[in-house]
């Protein structure tokens, strides 16, 4: 019999397909004292060696930059880094056009998707067409627009890059286990690469002692580095992501103080709204093993009191409406004592990033700036 998987455009659309939970086994979550503290008991060093075994820091990222291009008011410019592991980072670095002086910086963090065939792609606009499997992806989680291009005529410079596990960093085809296509029953890359991801990648980590949570951390980590220092960029950076994006911004917001501002969408809620039918929707990336035990996961925002703007999508098919509201609310009493570092709406969307969301995200980084 052959096993097939549905597309991912399904995954997203047709949510029952994905959604699983314990059953009869329910009983564990109090067998085994499942209760994330909602004060964090971890600071950013210890959430880093929480992360497990990671490469070593680069000091020589070996910055090349490629071609430049001019596309509806923005300058795309081509540039590539070493992570000091695996393939070198691709990004593209979009300013307005004709700006020649420093503006404030901005990382724009990719979405997870179950589409890795390319990343940066996703939020960038004038860099080529995507195919109709990826092409969904900027259709109806980002307003059907790149992202990217309308930060930077805000008066951004933004780094839109691939992490680990997409585009220019992915795992490819050859690399898929022949297992996997055995149980899939077919060489359709994006399906692989969800089950490589969990039932195969995850197995190579464990071994080695180290998390999905911590690699994309650490390749974000580096790109903010990058960032600091190229003369495009002020030393006012900031960073804004949907889903997984929302998720890698909400570790950065905990390892990298020094960031300017930090824009979280789409990813917020208890732990415990997860537990009955909402894990299988998440990565890994969402789980380091042992984080539970140290903080909920909206805990994880009052590490550093960088000022936050948490978007929920009131119909997100991903996380309960109970479990966002008791993040937000969680939230808003830990910002408490430091006023107007933290901000969050509701809107009545599905899952993504709308034009609107756009705009007051944008506008509310453009009001942090130093500059702005």
């Amino acid at each position: 019999m052959e096993l097939t998987l549905p597309l991912a455009k399904d995954y997203w659309l047709d949510t029952h397909k994905m959604f699983t939970n314990l059953g009869s086994f329910a009983d564990l979550e109090k067998v085994l004292d499942f209760s994330p503290p909602s004060i964090p008991n971890i600071d950013t060093a210890g959430l880093i060696k929480l992360f497990g075994q990671l490469p070593k820091f680069p000091t020589d990222f070996q910055i090349q930059r490629g071609k430049s291009h001019s596309h509806d008011g923005v300058t795309i410019t081509e540039i590539s880094w070493s992570t000091g592991y695996g393939p070198r980072t691709e990004a593209y670095l979009l300013v307005p056009d004709g700006v020649n002086t420093p503006l404030p910086g901005a990382l724009f963090l990719h979405s997870h998707d179950d589409v890795k065939e390319f990343g940066k792609e996703k939020v960038v606009d004038g860099v080529g067409e995507l195919p109709e499997s990826a092409a969904w992806v900027k259709r109806d989680h980002y307003g059907n627009r790149g992202a990217a291009n309308v930060l930077a005529k805000k008066g951004f410079a933004v780094l839109a890059f691939d992490s680990f596990m997409w585009g220019s960093r992915r795992f490819k085809m050859e690399d898929m286990p022949a297992r996997l296509i055995e149980l899939l029953g077919a060489k359709d890359y994006e399906r692989l690469s969800v089950m490589h991801e969990s039932m195969a990648l995850s197995k190579y980590l464990s071994l080695f002692g180290a998390t999905l949570a911590g690699l994309l951390n650490f390749d974000d980590r580096v790109a903010l580095e990058i960032a600091k220092s190229l003369p495009e960029i002020t030393d006012s950076i900031s960073a804004v992501g949907l889903s997984g994006g929302g998720c890698r911004a909400v570790y950065l917001h905990a390892t990298s103080p020094e960031l300017n501002a930090v824009v979280c969408v789409g990813a917020m809620a208890t732990y415990k709204s997860m537990l009955p039918t909402h894990i299988a929707p998440h990565s890994w990336m969402f789980f380091p093993q042992g984080l539970a035990a140290k903080s909920d996961w909206p805990g994880l925002c009052t590490i550093n009191t960088t000022p936050l703007y948490v978007q929920y999508c009131g119909e997100d098919q991903l996380f309960t409406k109970e479990g966002m509201r008791d993040a937000d609310s969680a939230l808003k009493n830990a910002f408490a004592k430091s006023e107007g570092n933290y901000k969050s709406d509701t809107y009545p969307v599905r899952h993504s990033f709308t034009v609107e969301m756009q705009v007051s995200a944008f506008d509310w980084l453009k009001g942090l700036t130093k500059n702005g």
